[in-house]
């Protein structure tokens, strides 16, 4: 349409049909589809992107809708939060969870005009709990292994391996591929889009004799291309119950970040870049002081 084309508008209540209405007359899954969109544009991963897209949903399910939500409904949906596994009252580091990506959702709902005010400002801030080390035990991960021996569970343990030996979350060991493997060096898809090489353990480098060398090392149907986080989570679990050994798949990657601390003389900074985290503060959460260690240093303490 060329300038002159353009009405001239004396009376705008008159023309009000130029005019977009606010809010937008979009459903949930509209609302969803955009955000998504704005997520893979800014370069968020998969994993963020699914992790937040839940929220939104499980707070719809709860009978708010999103898109309305007053401060008052947030908060109490935060207070009222439950373990989906468990029925008990959801940690605080998972209510600081839910918080963070309410408030992700709810800015860029502000911004992009959907919405007037942002109903998770000023949200009450969850004050996380000191995290406490939960490794497994080298002879714990051993008997995992055993649950492991039948040939129908191969894929598992090399799910178990990764986890155990390279301290790969569960996402990243989906994504491994023939490609990452680097002479004596695993290259590691991370959070936030990150790429750093870990030196491979020796059950590694003979794993990767027996895995393709292009492609998905666990290809799947989807149309990602190799199978979901989910999927590698569950199996372990399942292994971990045969085997007998409580916790949770993630105790792999504890168990891991405490064993370099140990094989490392206790040098944090070297366990901190196993684990490839940003923070050594982070990396004191996941690693765990041996009592025996412990009770050397203080015994080694000269008496005055």
């Amino acid at each position: 349409m060329e300038d002159d084309d353009v009405p001239h508008v004396e009376n705008e209540s008159q023309y009000h049909w130029y005019m977009p209405a606010l809010p937008f007359d979009e459903g949930l899954e509209d609302v969803l589809a955009a955000w998504k969109r704005h997520a893979l544009a800014a370069g968020h991963s998969d994993r963020t992107i699914t992790s937040r897209e839940y929220t939104i949903r499980r707070l719809a399910a709860c009978g708010i809708d999103p898109m309305s939500a007053t401060r008052d409904e947030l908060t109490d949906w935060l207070a009222s939060l439950m373990d989906s596994r468990t029925g008990a009252p959801a940690k605080r580091s998972t209510k600081a969870t839910y918080r963070a990506q309410l408030r992700a959702f709810y800015v860029w709902v502000v911004d992009t005009g959907r919405v007037q005010e942002n109903p998770a400002d000023r949200l009450p801030t969850p004050k996380p709990g000191r995290g406490v080390p939960r490794p497994v035990t080298p002879a714990q991960v051993r008997m995992i292994l055993d649950a492991c021996s039948d040939p129908r569970a191969a894929t598992t343990r090399s799910y178990v391996l990764l986890s155990a030996y390279a301290g790969l979350r569960v996402h990243e060991v989906a994504r491994v591929r023939g490609e990452d493997v680097l002479g004596s060096e695993l290259l590691v898809q991370g959070k936030g889009g990150t790429s750093l090489t870990v030196p491979m353990h020796p059950l590694l480098v003979d794993l990767a004799q027996r895995m393709p060398l292009s492609g998905w090392w666990f290809p799947s149907s989807s149309t990602r291309g190799y199978v979901d986080r989910s999927s590698v989570s569950s199996a372990i679990k399942r292994a971990m119950v045969r085997a007998g050994v409580p916790g949770t798949p993630h105790a792999l990657r504890h168990h891991f970040g405490t064993q370099v601390l140990i094989s490392s003389g206790g040098d944090l900074r070297t366990t901190q870049r196993a684990l490839r985290h940003a923070s050594p503060a982070t990396t004191a959460i996941y690693t765990q002081v041996p009592d025996a260690a412990l009770a050397q240093g203080v015994s080694g303490i000269p008496a005055a």
